[in-house]
C-alpha cells in the first residue's frame, strides 16, 4: 500500500488535478470504500456510523449516517460532502445531533477563493486560505480519516484552517507513531495522529495502510468518545492506552511550555489574605512558601520576611485559598490548564475514561505537570441498555467487585448512576465504606431520595427531586450536595438571554468549545427562566440554613469559568461572598477528608492560592479578576495558564478582570 506520505497531487496538460500513487502518474483507479463504525461513550457501545466514500477522477464523495442511543436517548448525524480530487472540500453538509445537547447545522459551500458557511443559523462568506478543510465537532468519523489525508498531501502544515470558526479555526495534526494491533485473526498495522482543535482538545485518529479510517478517540469536552472500524473493535483496548501515553506525553508538554513566576522559596509580600476560615482578612501581609507548603502567614508586622527569602510584590491583591469543582468531568488533558486558570487548584471528576483518569491523576501529582490536584468518583451504572459508561452492576456481588476494583486502583469515592437497583446500592454503600470510600452520584431512579439517604449515600449530586420535603434528613445525616447550578443555568437559559450576559467566560475559551453551547435549543422564555432560577437559588440556600454542606459544582460547562460562575449564584441566593467562598474551599476540602492538609491558608497546608486584584468579600464577581495561581507553591500567570490551552484573557479593565500584576522581584 501507499504510504500517505508520498501522494502526491499533479497536474499536466491543464487537465483536472487528480491523485496519484508514489509519484507514478498513474490515476487512482475510482472505487468506494463502505465502513461500519462503532461509536462508544465511555467505552460503552451507543450505535454506529455507516459511511460511503468514493474516489474517482473527478474528486471524492462522502456519505455517512450516524444513529446513536445515548442514555436512552436517540441521536443522529446525516453528512454529505464533496472534494475535489486533491480533497480539497467543495460542499461540506452535516446536520443532527451528536450529543444530548450538541446540535449541527452547517452547510459550506465554496466557489473560487470564498465559501458561504451558514452554521448555529446565521450565514457568512469567508475568504480562504491556500488550505482549508471542512468540520464541525467529532462527527462523523470517517471524515477525520479524510482530513488526516488531506494534510499530508498538502505538505504537513504546521496548522490547517478549518471551518467553520471566527471565521476559521487552526487545527495542528501530527504524525505520532505506528501501532500494530491484533485483530480478526491477523496483525493490523496502523498509523496513529493526533489532530488537535477539530474539537476543544487533541484526538487520536488511526487510519489503515491505505488511509482509510480505522479507529479515533475524541471527546466532547464533557465525556469521552470512541470510534472503531467494526472489523477493529476487539484492538479498541490497545489503541485506547495508545492513545493515554500519548496524551500524558503531551501534558508534561504543556507543563514544560508553562514556566511558574516563582516556586521552592519565596514570599508573598504586602497583600490582604482572606483564610477561608471566616476570620478577619489579614491586611499587609506575608505569606511564605517553602516546598510546595505554606510555612507562615500573618500580619507583616509580626510575620517577617526570612533573611534571603525571594519576595514577590503583591500590594494591592487579595489572596485566597484555591478553589475547588465537586462535579468535573475532565476528560482531556486540557481541563488541567483550564481549571487552574480560573484558580481551581482541586477538583472531584464524577465519571470517565478508567485508563485515562488514573493516568491523568497520577501526571498531575508530579512536577512535570500544570493542573489542579485530582479527586476520582468511580462511576457506575445499572445493566441496561440505556447505561452510562462500560462498568456496570446488576447483582450485590458485581456490585461488591465494582468497588474493589476502583478501591485497588486509589479512587476516593463510588459515584452511583440512574438505573442501579436497590440491592446492589446497597452492597456498594456497605462494601465502600468497609474499605474507607464515601459514596456520591445520582439518586438512583429505583430508590428515590428518601432511600438513597436511608443506604447511606453520603453526596448527592445535582439538586435532587424532593429535597425541601428531606431538608432535615439530609442535615442529620450531613449528606453533602453539589446542586451543580451553573449546568442546569447553561442549558436551560432562554434563547433570547445570551450566555455572556451570565458568564462572560463564554467569549475566552475555543471556538470548537464555544459552539457547543451555542448550539443549544430549548424554548423557555425569558421570565420561566429566570423563575427557575430563583426557585433553585432558594431549595439551595434552604438546605443551607438547615446545616446541609453545600459544595460547587459545575458539572463541566464553561471549563473553570462555571466555578466561578457558581460562587456569583450562590451570593445572588443569600450565601454571604465568605460562606460562598468556604463552599469552594473549606466545605469540600472537609468533604473529601483532605481539610488536615487543603481548604485553607495556614501553616503546614499545601500552598494552593488565588491570587486577585480585588477583594471577592466586598463583590464576589471579583473571583474574576485574577492575577496569578500557585498549585503546591509554584506561582504561575493566569495568562500564562490559560493560553496554554487556548483560553484568552480579557482585555484589560474588563469586569471579569485581566491578568496583571507586579513581577516578582
Amino acid at each position: 500500500m501507499t504510504p500517505m506520505s508520498s501522494i502526491r497531487v499533479a497536474c499536466a496538460g491543464g487537465l483536472a488535478l487528480v491523485l496519484m500513487a508514489g509519484g507514478t502518474g498513474t490515476p487512482v483507479a475510482a472505487r468506494t470504500r463502505s465502513a461500519s463504525i462503532i461509536v462508544s461513550l465511555l467505552e460503552r457501545p451507543i450505535g454506529r456510523e455507516t459511511s460511503e466514500v468514493r474516489t474517482t477522477a473527478d474528486g471524492v464523495t462522502l456519505e455517512s449516517r450516524m444513529d446513536l442511543v445515548e442514555r436512552g436517548g436517540p441521536l443522529a448525524l446525516t453528512t454529505t460532502a464533496a472534494f475535489a480530487p486533491d480533497l480539497t472540500p467543495r460542499r461540506y453538509r452535516s446536520s443532527g445531533q451528536t450529543y444530548r445537547f450538541v446540535n449541527v447545522d452547517l452547510d459550506v459551500e465554496v466557489t473560487g477563493r470564498s465559501a458561504r458557511v451558514h452554521h448555529l443559523g446565521a450565514d457568512a462568506t469567508v475568504a480562504l486560505p491556500d488550505a482549508f478543510f471542512a468540520a464541525q465537532t467529532w462527527a462523523p468519523p470517517s471524515s477525520r480519516a479524510l482530513l488526516v489525508k488531506y494534510w499530508e498531501a498538502h505538505g504537513r502544515p504546521t496548522t490547517l484552517a478549518v471551518l467553520p470558526g471566527r471565521p476559521v479555526r487552526d487545527v495542528a495534526i501530527a504524525y505520532r507513531g505506528d501501532d500494530t494491533v491484533r485483530a480478526g485473526g491477523r496483525d493490523v498495522r496502523l498509523r496513529r495522529y493526533t489532530v488537535d482543535g477539530a474539537v476543544w482538545g487533541r484526538e487520536s485518529v488511526w487510519v489503515d495502510g491505505d488511509g482509510a479510517f480505522a479507529a479515533m478517540t475524541s471527546r466532547i469536552h464533557i465525556m469521552a468518545l470512541e470510534a472503531v472500524r467494526e472489523d477493529l473493535r476487539e484492538a479498541l483496548p490497545a489503541l485506547l492506552a495508545a492513545d493515554v501515553r500519548d496524551r500524558m506525553a503531551d501534558l508534561a508538554a504543556l507543563g514544560a511550555a508553562v514556566v511558574p513566576i516563582a516556586r521552592d522559596a519565596y514570599a508573598l509580600v504586602g497583600a490582604r489574605v482572606i483564610d477561608g476560615t471566616g476570620a478577619a482578612p489579614i491586611e499587609d501581609a506575608v505569606l511564605v512558601v517553602r516546598d510546595g507548603r505554606i510555612a507562615a502567614v500573618g500580619a507583616r508586622g509580626t510575620t517577617p520576611v526570612p533573611a534571603g527569602l525571594r519576595t514577590v510584590d503583591a500590594r494591592g491583591a487579595t489572596i485566597v485559598p484555591g478553589l475547588w469543582d465537586m462535579h468535573a468531568h475532565a476528560s482531556q488533558i486540557e481541563w488541567a490548564g483550564a481549571y487552574l486558570g480560573a484558580g481551581v487548584t482541586a477538583a472531584r471528576d464524577m465519571g470517565g475514561e478508567f485508563g485515562f483518569l488514573t493516568a491523568f491523576r497520577d501526571a498531575l501529582a508530579t512536577d512535570a505537570t500544570v493542573g489542579p490536584r485530582l479527586f476520582l468518583a468511580g462511576l457506575v451504572d445499572g445493566d441496561s441498555d440505556r447505561a452510562l459508561g462500560a462498568i456496570v452492576a446488576s447483582t450485590p456481588e458485581a456490585g461488591r467487585a465494582v468497588v474493589d476494583r476502583y478501591h485497588a486502583a486509589g479512587f476516593d469515592q463510588m459515584k452511583l448512576y440512574s438505573l442501579l437497583q436497590p440491592p446492589v446500592v446497597q452492597a456498594i454503600v456497605r462494601r465502600a465504606h468497609e474499605m474507607g470510600m464515601t459514596v456520591t452520584g445520582h439518586v438512583p431512579t429505583a430508590l428515590g431520595l428518601a432511600g438513597a439517604i436511608d443506604a447511606g449515600m453520603d453526596h448527592i449530586a445535582h439538586l435532587p427531586g424532593g429535597a425541601r420535603d428531606l431538608v432535615d434528613r439530609l442535615a442529620a445525616r450531613h449528606v453533602v450536595i453539589d446542586p451543580t447550578m451553573p449546568w442546569g443555568e447553561l442549558l436551560g437559559h432562554a434563547p433570547e438571554t445570551p450566555i455572556a450576559s451570565f458568564e462572560p467566560g463564554i467569549d475566552l475559551i475555543p471556538e470548537a468549545l464555544r459552539e457547543n453551547y451555542l448550539s443549544v435549543t430549548n424554548r423557555t422564555d425569558a421570565a420561566t427562566f429566570a423563575g427557575r432560577q430563583r426557585q433553585s437559588g432558594a431549595l439551595v440556600k434552604a438546605l443551607f440554613d438547615a446545616g446541609v454542606p453545600i459544595v460547587v459544582g459545575t458539572d463541566a460547562a464553561v471549563p473553570g469559568f462555571s466555578v466561578l460562575r457558581n460562587l456569583e449564584q450562590l451570593v445572588d441566593a443569600g450565601f454571604t461572598p465568605m460562606q460562598a467562598l468556604q463552599a469552594a474551599t473549606i466545605v469540600p476540602a472537609r468533604a473529601m477528608r483532605v481539610d488536615a492538609e487543603m481548604g485553607t491558608i495556614a501553616a503546614g497546608k499545601r500552598a494552593d492560592l488565588l491570587v486577585l486584584d480585588a477583594n471577592p468579600l466586598d463583590d464576589i464577581s471579583n473571583v474574576r479578576r485574577s492575577r496569578w495561581v500557585a498549585s503546591r507553591g509554584r506561582l504561575y500567570r493566569i495568562a500564562d495558564v490559560r493560553r496554554s490551552v487556548g483560553f484568552g484573557v480579557p482585555a484589560a479593565g474588563a469586569a471579569s478582570g485581566a491578568a496583571s500584576g507586579q513581577p516578582p522581584k
